[in-house]
């Protein structure tokens, strides 16, 4: 394993990374391949450790950080109280590669879930067989949910479907669909619709925090017909399986 210094591309790869994350870009398309869909860090643990596998055919520079809630994030304005390591590390073409994500803070809440942000960012090499000319170098960033979840919190994530509770509000013309979660658990969602006879009405799924409430509208804004609304979410489980939950909407 080589570690090495890359002060110098910081602020360029943050940029850059913005960049194609605002295209859209998913992250299937990085061959840095990061095992698993998200982290989840044990308040009891030591450290956590996750695996990287290098699926191109030329070596990739890997620079990774933790931020709070910042998509514009870099290695120096990095934010979340956890160190990685390495912090940048050379990957072979066809290897893998392990990083140690190890939480340095204190004073976090103890009864639900805190959120924070895992960045990994592969930067290929320069085609050298066309150095004389100009080209444009693509630096591929995986942005992964990283969970800090404390021994403390009642009950267990198992049960999250039964913590969260759905109903319809209608104000002022429109109208959205309540969700309220009454774990120490995130609930991330994959996907949520209204469904009205023959119509399907998307909804906008956020993530709802522990402990809290969040409104879902539909996408785009649209008139509720008349009838009683059955209510189609998938909720995303610690290893990326969607789990149904359906529900009535009385009015």
């Amino acid at each position: 394993m080589n570690t090495l210094s890359l002060h110098p591309l910081r602020a360029a790869a943050a940029t850059l990374a913005l960049l194609l994350s605002v295209a859209g870009l998913p992250a299937a398309h990085a061959s840095v391949v990061v095992t698993g869909t998200r982290v989840i860090y044990p308040g009891d643990a030591r450290e956590k450790t996750l695996q990287l596998t290098n699926e191109d055919t030329f070596p990739n520079v890997v620079q990774a950080w933790v931020d709070i809630d910042d998509p514009a994030s870099s290695p120096d304005t990095a934010d979340a109280p956890f160190m990685v390591n390495p912090p940048v590390s050379r990957m072979a073409p066809g290897s893998g590669q392990s990083l140690r994500l190890v939480y340095t803070g204190s004073g976090l809440a103890q009864d639900r879930e805190s959120l924070f942000h895992l960045n990994v960012l592969q930067i290929p090499p320069r085609n050298m067989a066309n150095a004389d000319r100009n080209q444009m170098l693509l630096m591929l960033r995986n942005r992964l949910k990283l969970f800090y979840r404390p021994t403390g919190i009642a009950g267990s994530v198992d049960a999250l479907p039964e913590q969260l509770h759905f109903q319809l509000r209608q104000e002022g013309g429109r109208w959205y669909v309540e969700v309220r979660n009454d774990s120490g658990f995130h609930a991330s969602f994959g996907s949520a619709a209204v469904h009205l006879g023959e119509r399907t009405l998307v909804l906008d799924a956020k993530m709802v925090p522990p402990m809290s409430s969040v409104r879902w509208a539909p996408s785009p804004l649209v008139a509720l017909p008349a009838g009683t609304p059955h209510l189609h979410a998938q909720l995303i489980n610690d290893f990326g399986a969607r789990i149904d939950i359906r529900h009535d909407l009385p009015r």
